[in-house]
């Protein structure tokens, strides 16, 4: 395991790295501060918070987020939750090897397997990404399969009910994955994980129904949008495993209610490009988990999967922030100053839609809030920093003359 701790320890530190200069380059998006602020809150009883105008808990079933309100009153800072976000995200390659080791996997092809996983485009978005509930699917999928490998129940409950408080979708998933445990491995934890799934959505929605509200889901049609798009993403889920998921055969068709979610949603079209976004999260934990049983099956996977890893991830996928050639982005420290003055200020803020980066950092300020309404003057900058010149000028105090959101821009 040594191997494996040590790209753990390196994945956190790369990724904590970048993700503070986002947050300090104000690059984030409304949904770190969003959480940020509904955590604050719920110190008081109420998941109210300005970044969607309601209550979150009526928004997604994410009772489980409650364990993080001790954290966030003791660190009232966007920092810890980027933290929270990309220690989860590594910590899952663990009970990733020690699952594939518990199915007859080899030491060392399960440490390769669990390094693979880091380094694909999905696990490196879930941590670059805005914070989401979605960034422990990993984590508690695969501690919950080792668990139900292993037949020991309390620990399989433990973290399926923890995966149903993630969002209500996860409680659709854990029923359909206790039906299979119980036609085809363990009866009674099988049944256990359905009832509890059972139990955990009558609860939510019925809820919902008494409050006269509902969660904020997409609409679903059969109308398939960019259909090679699809075969985009579902290539860029199997390929950095060196397609070992596909050695399992007719078991893949147990991922096909995780991935009708993303095939059939309506109009929310995920291309290739949000192969790391939060709603592929759980399709990322199945193909890591069917990529373990290809091993099992076929050992010489295993001799490929780093490198094809790297390749997709260093390559093939454009939306990675390692891929050569890209920057950190520039950080404009008055801009980040004026972020914290709204942050510790005594008094009522509402932020225009164009300032979400403000936002992630102001919101953990009960007293700040995110104008609900569209913003004309919002202007989109360009993704990344591709100017190394200006980079490595601005770590020597040489300011570009303008910047986008971290990014350099030439005046024309």
């Amino acid at each position: 395991m040594a191997w494996l701790l040590g790209a753990v320890a390196l994945f956190i530190a790369v990724y904590l790295a970048y993700d503070l200069n986002r947050l300090y380059a104000l690059r984030y998006g409304a949904d770190l501060g969003t959480y940020l602020q509904m955590l604050v809150n719920l110190q008081h009883g109420s998941s109210f918070n300005y970044g969607e105008w309601r209550p979150h808990l009526q928004v997604h079933d994410s009772w489980a987020l409650l364990a993080l309100v001790p954290l966030v009153a003791a660190i009232p800072r966007a920092e810890a939750l980027i933290a929270v976000q990309v220690v989860a995200v590594a910590a899952a390659a663990i009970p990733l090897a020690l699952f594939a080791r518990e199915i007859g996997v080899a030491p060392r092809a399960a440490m390769v397997l669990g390094i693979a996983y880091l380094l694909t485009p999905s696990a490196q978005g879930l941590a670059y990404d805005n914070f989401s509930e979605n960034v422990f699917v990993p984590l508690l999928a695969f501690c919950g399969a080792l668990a139900v490998r292993r037949r020991a129940l309390w620990p399989a409950l433990l973290f399926g009910c923890l995966l149903c408080g993630v969002k209500e979708d996860e409680i659709l998933f854990v029923a359909w994955f206790g039906a299979a445990c119980a036609l085809w491995w363990d009866r009674r934890i099988g049944i256990a994980l359905v009832a509890l799934a059972v139990i955990n959505g009558a609860a939510y929605w019925g809820i919902e129904t008494l409050r006269g509200v509902r969660p904020n889901d997409p609409p679903y049609g059969f109308g398939v949008h960019d259909v090679s798009g699809k075969f985009t993403l579902v290539s860029l889920l199997l390929l950095p495993f060196a397609l070992a998921p596909l050695a399992i055969g007719r078991w893949l068709l147990l991922s096909l209610p995780l991935l009708a979610e993303i095939v059939f949603m309506q109009p929310w079209n995920y291309e290739p490009s949000r192969i790391g976004s939060h709603y592929t999260a759980p399709l990322l934990a199945a193909a890591s988990l069917a990529a373990a049983f290809g091993l099992r099956r076929a050992a010489g996977f295993g001799r490929w999967m780093i490198p094809c890893a790297l390749v997709v991830t260093l390559l093939i996928f454009t939306d990675t922030a390692l891929r050569p050639g890209r920057w950190p982005y520039i950080v404009d420290w008055n801009a980040y100053a004026g972020a914290v003055a709204v942050r510790d200020g005594a008094r009522v803020v509402t932020l225009p839609r164009r300032e979400e980066g403000v936002w992630a950092v102001a919101a953990v300020n009960p007293r700040v809030r995110l104008d609900p309404h569209p913003d004309p003057l919002f202007v989109a900058c360009p993704a990344y920093d591709t100017n190394a010149r200006a980079f490595f000028a601005s770590l020597a105090g040489r300011m570009p003359a303008a910047l986008c959101g971290g990014v350099p821009v030439v005046s024309k």
